[in-house]
């Protein structure tokens, strides 16, 4: 244990919304990439349940501040398991950094519940199809979702593809696991993008190789916005449902998650009027509504204090801010609302309410004030009866297509049927123009198409996993 790591004590007062955990293992997975298990103090559990791609917020109290940053759970979703997250130390990165070099076995840190939406269908039944797209750390969340999927009965598992891009053969993210995992390619399979390779991820190439299922698959994207944008766009082409996409993103990768390093936020000064209490704060250069709240006594509720989970939202009735947040739906842009972890005041701006106020100040909100939250909660009805009546349908649609007693053909019966961008050989793919296209990771059997020793080409030509047989005696290409 090091005598020096300043988070073996905890100081007594928990940050809000949190609960102390503790490191019980740690393990260097790929470069620069740790794993650590984390537990309830003095049990061998996980110290709240979750479901497979979730998130949790940890703080890091260091001698000078307390520092927060999220990092997705990536555990099969098993409560009697501990915790699993996976961390990639970011060049630059203050709690990346600190986590990677500091945070040991017996390390007591602070964890918020999981939180997040970036989960796989509550129905998800062997009739669908779900395509997992991943960048780097980004197959994080993704891993905890192939796991679950593992444990599925064959006949309940729906069909997964993943696309996972990766610098190097060494820096892919559990690349043993991912080799053991179904090398028959019965439920998954993988298409791999290695840059060192000249093999880059993009949309077309992730299309071309998708084929067919791409307009009837749930998809889960974690990786760069513009690819995701890009994904969003042919995806809005095909008319896939907006509640088929699914995608992750978390604020700024380096420093405190509550600074905005993309600009100079020094000059932007103003003040906070509540109108639940009638006091007027200060905000202090680079500080966040949330942190001026803090720092004056009140007691907002957040968790990830990243811009992820939305739970820090509050409604801003008069004024502007900067920026609003990505992760608030239209309708509570429209309301006013914004996430106070990310927002900045621009001049002076007037709030419903600052969470629980310090002790001795009353809550003396307006009469306007308390209109326009029932207005809210109105509004928030509505919402609530469109959501549930599109539920209803939702459910009559998939038992509808339940009595049909549709299953999907595997993976190598569709590459099969299909030619063109799912077929099982290299030489009857055609490579997608002006875009260097994917090879599959290499499995037992695999060579990768070319000869020769390994050199790449200008634009690589997609190697494919050729389906072993179980009496085939396979030889295993090297280790990732």
């Amino acid at each position: 244990m090091r005598d020096d790591n300043p988070t073996r004590g905890l100081p007594i007062a928990a940050p809000a919304n949190m609960l102390p955990v503790q490191v019980v293992r740690r393990e260097v997975v790929a470069p620069d990439v740790v794993t650590v298990s984390i537990v309830l103090p003095g049990t061998s559990q996980a110290p709240a349940p979750y479901l497979p791609g979730q998130f949790v917020t940890l703080a890091l109290p260091t001698p000078r501040e307390t520092l927060y940053r999220s990092y997705s759970l990536c555990g099969r979703g098993n409560a009697s398991e501990p915790w699993e997250l996976t961390i990639k130390k970011v060049e630059m990165g203050a709690v990346s950094t600190y986590f990677y070099k500091l945070v040991q076995e017996g390390t007591m840190l602070y964890a918020s519940l999981p939180r997040g939406t970036f989960t796989l269908p509550a129905n998800l039944g062997p009739e669908m199809s779900v395509v997992f797209v991943a960048a780097g750390s980004g197959i994080t969340p993704i891993m905890g979702m192939l796991r679950a999927l593992e444990t599925y009965a064959p006949d309940e598992r729906p069909l997964a593809l993943l696309h996972y891009a990766s610098r190097t053969p060494e820096d892919v993210i559990f690349a043993d696991e991912l080799d053991a995992m179904d090398p028959y390619e019965n439920w998954l399979r993988q298409v791999h993008y290695l840059s060192s390779e000249g093999s880059r991820m993009s949309a077309e190439a992730i299309f071309s190789r998708t084929g067919m299922f791409a307009a009837k698959a749930h998809w889960y994207i974690c990786g760069p916005d513009q690819l995701k944008s890009d994904i969003q766009v042919r995806l809005k082409a095909l008319r896939v449902p907006p509640e088929h996409i699914h995608s992750e993103a978390f604020a700024t990768s380096s420093g405190p998650a509550y600074k905005v390093d993309s600009r100079d936020t020094g000059s932007l000064r103003g003040s906070i009027y509540v109108l639940e209490t009638g006091q007027t704060l200060d905000v202090q250069p680079q500080e966040t509504i949330l942190v001026a709240l803090e720092r004056h006594g009140y007691r907002p509720n957040f968790s990830c204090r990243a811009g992820a989970c939305g739970e820090c939202k509050l409604r801003v009735t008069d004024g502007q801010v900067d920026p609003v947040g990505e992760a608030l739906t239209p309708q509570d842009r429209r309301d006013g609302f914004v996430l106070s972890c990310l927002a900045h005041p621009i001049g002076d701006v007037t709030i419903a309410s600052g969470g629980r106020p310090p002790a001795g100040v009353a809550r003396v909100a307006a009469a306007a004030a308390i209109a326009g939250v029932a207005s809210v909660r109105s509004a928030g009805a509505v919402g609530f009866t469109r959501l549930a009546a599109l539920a209803a349908a939702g459910v009559l649609l998939v038992g509808s297509w339940n009595l049909t007693n549709h299953r999907p053909l595997s993976w190598s019966q569709a590459a099969a049927a299909q030619a063109g961008p799912t077929s099982t050989t290299a030489s009857d793919t055609p490579a997608p123009a002006n875009s260097a296209t994917p090879g599959h990771k290499p499995m037992p059997t695999a060579t990768r198409s070319g000869g020769g020793g390994g050199g790449t080409a200008a634009t690589s030509t997609p190697t494919t996993k050729p389906k072993p047989t179980p009496t085939a005696t396979s030889t295993k290409s090297p280790a990732h």
